[in-house]
């Protein structure tokens, strides 16, 4: 046998060994049916191609992840349940005849009157310099601690802006923390962390990636973004650390972000999320009475703060995003700047225009990840068939995630209306029950439609554009998104169109 021939064969047997070994653990994972068939097919068709995806994108080690963060979870309990103690008295739990009213609206949204709190001030941004300038001029203020978890910490501008401000408070002998995600934050080297840790700060990184001790956790990611001043002042949102999120990179032009700004109960809540995503991290407990603020009611917005991410079942920012627009009445006004729904969402959205619900969606016209926004573009037929009115922003990018349903309900946060925030990201959202803030958001959006085109219907773009968004739907459930993409948006705000295979199929990272 000649070693053409030997080679062919051994090629087979590891072929054969390839579909025997990880179509059964596809299967037994039971993924989404669309996830499930596209692995199946690859790895039938091209089994090398097919186990090197899914060894870099695959979630087999999910299990033992989840079972790592249960037991930092365990650790934190007694913490936790003192914190829930100390809030308890300010939830819709609560005595009083406005909180119990606004409590059986919470029950008609999913919402847990046991982790709504009342008593918060919230300021809303939707400008990035804003909210950077807010957030550093809290940081300080800080008297005791200041606790910071980003997806994404660029080692630029901004981000080298941040880091003196911390330093200097570390310098004061205020406690420090910085989490930031190993692959979202991967282009921040440790040189430009050392003098905040020389300073007495600490810094580390969530589940970093080592291909042989954990081939795995590229897949799993914390997306949060999450900064807490003494447990009185908290900040999240959708904006990041860069100059981008400042409108400040030149290859982007300006960017439309959403962050917000909580004083009260609600804080304290994102400061147990962080103290539990750094005890994962670390292994450092900072839940303890003495990051307990000395203060907390601050105004009269109800708030539930919401998390979700891979280590649970109950999949919360997902369900109540779904239950809120299945239980809409009047309106559902969405801003996402990646738009990747299941089959669930979209059928809710659709059925909730054909109830009459006024359903708009507010989608990016350019985007920093061309296969996400070409995945988003492929269920825009059946939306507007149903009714439902699509827009695609024109002023640079658009990156804010809220949502405003109706007259009270309100979303803002970390989350996307993708799969990878619904079932693979660790996320973080609001959820407010407060007419006037709902109004000023309704406003907002309106705001933002005025730099948006409408999508018109039928939709019917050139077959170049469907062929790629075809491709993009087809493929969602199996591509990961690895970096950001250098080049900014059309100098005429136009929408992206057609584009060559390098940059359909280019790594991306998704913020």
């Amino acid at each position: 046998m000649s070693f053409s021939q030997l080679f062919s064969l051994g090629v087979l047997i590891l072929d054969v060994g390839i579909v025997l070994v990880l179509i059964p653990r596809v299967v037994v994972q039971r993924r989404e049916s669309a996830a499930t068939l596209a692995w199946v097919l690859v790895i039938l068709l091209v089994p090398l191609l097919g186990a090197l995806l899914y060894a870099v994108l695959g979630v087999q080690r999910l299990h033992r992840r989840r079972t790592r963060r249960r037991r930092a979870r365990q650790r934190l309990d007694a913490a936790s349940a003192a914190i829930r103690g100390a809030i308890a008295r300010f939830n819709l739990g609560a005595p009083g005849a406005r909180l119990l009213a606004l409590g059986r609206l919470a029950r008609g949204f999913c919402v847990d009157p046991e982790e709504t709190t009342a008593g918060n001030a919230v300021t809303v941004f939707h400008d990035g310099e804003a909210a950077f300038q807010a957030l550093c001029a809290a940081i300080r203020t800080a008297t005791r601690y200041v606790h910071l978890e980003y997806y994404i910490f660029q080692d630029d501008e901004t981000g080298r802006l941040l880091l003196e401000v911390l330093t200097e408070r570390a310098r004061a002998g205020i406690e420090v923390r910085l989490l930031v995600d190993a692959v979202g934050a991967w282009g921040l080297p440790q040189s430009a962390v050392a003098p905040l840790i020389e300073a007495g700060g600490a810094f580390a990184r969530f589940l970093p990636v080592a291909i042989f001790s954990r081939p795995f956790s590229l897949n799993l990611r914390n997306h949060r973004k999450i900064a807490v001043i003494d447990g009185e002042i908290a900040f999240t949102g959708g904006m990041n650390i860069g100059n981008e999120y400042r409108s400040r990179d030149p290859s982007i032009g300006h960017w439309r972000d959403t962050h917000a700004q909580v004083r009260g109960p609600a804080a304290l809540r994102l400061q147990e999320i962080f103290a539990e995503d750094w005890h994962f991290a670390t292994g450092e407990n900072c839940l303890g009475e003495r990051y307990w603020p000395r203060a907390m009611p601050e105004g009269e917005v109800l708030v539930e703060v919401i998390e979700s991410g891979p280590d649970r079942t109950a999949e919360t920012i997902y369900r109540r995003l779904f239950v809120a627009i299945t239980r809409a009445e009047h309106r559902v006004w969405l801003t996402t700047p990646y738009f990747i729904p299941d089959r669930a969402i979209l059928v809710a959205l659709i059925t909730a225009a054909q109830r009459g619900v006024d359903v708009r969606l507010l989608l990016p016209g350019w985007s920093d990840h061309r296969f996400v926004l070409f995945a988003g573009r492929a269920q825009y037929a059946p939306l507007l068939e149903a009714g439902v009115k699509i827009h695609e922003y024109g002023r640079g990018m658009l990156h804010a995630k809220t949502m405003v349903v109706d007259e009270t309900w309100v979303t803002i946060g970390s989350a996307n209306m993708d799969r990878r925030s619904f079932h693979l990201n660790w996320e973080a959202n609001l959820i407010f029950l407060d007419a006037a803030l709902n109004a000023a958001m309704a406003e907002r959006f309106l705001h933002d439609l005025a730099h948006a085109s409408p999508v018109a219907s039928p939709y019917n773009p050139p077959p170049l554009q469907r062929l790629g968004e075809s491709a993009a739907i087809l493929l969602a459930p199996l591509l990961l998104p690895c970096r950001p993409e250098t080049h900014g948006p059309p100098h005429d705000g136009s929408s992206q169109g057609p584009m060559g295979l390098s940059q359909f199929f280019g790594p991306q990272v998704v913020g």
